[in-house]
């Protein structure tokens, strides 16, 4: 394909690739200082000083202003992506072709009036305010629900299952900056007024949270003082990062040599007693660290490094 005509094979790789991202539900990432993943937050498609290398790409950038499910992304993504509409017709054609295909009736609107006003300067400034206001708008509102979840929480009128669900739900859906959400999961994760059975649930669901923040819950943990309840939380992550050690070193195995899930090779009454045996040794595996008397080994860097890189 042709780069006059404003795309490229690499574009069309990058919004594949973007697509696919959306279909796992695998968060939308950047590179920052050090070669560290960061996610993809809707201030950087906003500014107009960072350099986002494949969602500059017109095509990621419809991608993301079509598919994802968070309006101020999408919003932020369509605002960035005028300008290369109003430079190439095939760009212009496919922003209008996002206008009808977003999910989010603000970003058709905001579409709408830049094809309108023909890109003109005055149209991209008031999208660009537009978009702005909205993520601080959207940010607000659930930083309030979240607080009103807390809040029901401690007063006893929400289980603590449901909280940590839409917790990790309102975090995710509000974009929320990566040092507010460590904050607020610190803040839960030492407060005396949480059960600890909120806590554990956080445990359990550790690979729902971002990997910055994600580091800073086991660093938490780790650093903890030996308290009764801080010790069965460390007996709780050790536990969590033994089993997934074992099980990366059994899909290793299983890579390296016949898998037994073909059905060819193995009956299916054998396949699904192998997969008993494990669960039952998961089991005693989960009940003896819960149920040591010990002090719990606590995570060195090394540890921690390779399990959430």
């Amino acid at each position: 394909m042709s780069l006059d005509l404003g795309i490229s094979y690499d574009g069309l790789k990058y919004a594949l690739s973007i697509k696919d991202s959306y279909r796992t539900r695998e968060p939308l990432t950047v590179t920052g200082a050090g070669d560290k993943k960061r996610l993809l937050m809707p201030e950087h498609l906003l500014s107009n000083d960072l350099a986002l290398l494949q969602y500059d790409d017109p095509l990621a950038l419809a991608v993301i202003a079509t598919k994802d499910p968070e309006s101020p992304m999408a919003l932020a993504a369509a605002t960035r992506m005028g300008p290369h509409a109003k430079c190439k017709e095939l760009i212009s054609g496919i922003f209008e072709v996002v206008g009808d295909a977003t999910k989010h009736e603000l970003v058709h609107d905001c579409i709408k009036l830049l094809t309108k006003n023909a890109f003109s300067p005055e149209s991209m400034h008031v999208v660009r305010n537009r978009a702005s206001n909205h993520v601080v708008e959207i940010r607000e509102f659930y930083r309030r629900a979240m607080t009103e979840n807390l809040r029901a929480l401690l007063d006893g009128k929400r289980e603590a299952r449901d909280f940590v669900d839409e917790f990790i739900e309102l975090a995710t859906s509000g974009n929320l900056r990566i040092e507010i959400y460590k904050r607020l999961v610190i803040k839960l994760m030492r407060s005396d007024a949480v059960r600890p059975s909120v806590k554990f649930m956080l445990l359990e669901r550790l690979d729902c949270f971002p990997q910055m923040v994600k580091i800073q819950i086991v660093s938490e943990v780790n650093a903890a003082p030996d308290t009764a309840e801080y010790q069965t939380l460390k007996q709780e992550l050790r536990w969590i990062y033994d089993a997934k050690t074992r099980e990366a070193k059994r899909d290793s195995a299983e890579k390296t040599g016949k898998s037994w899930l073909a059905p060819a090779k193995m009956d299916f009454g054998v396949a699904v007693g192998m997969q008993a045996s494990r669960s039952v040794d998961g089991a005693r595996g989960r009940d003896a660290f819960r149920n040591a008397r010990n002090t719990a080994p606590g995570f060195n860097s090394r540890d921690i490094a390779s399990w959430l890189s």
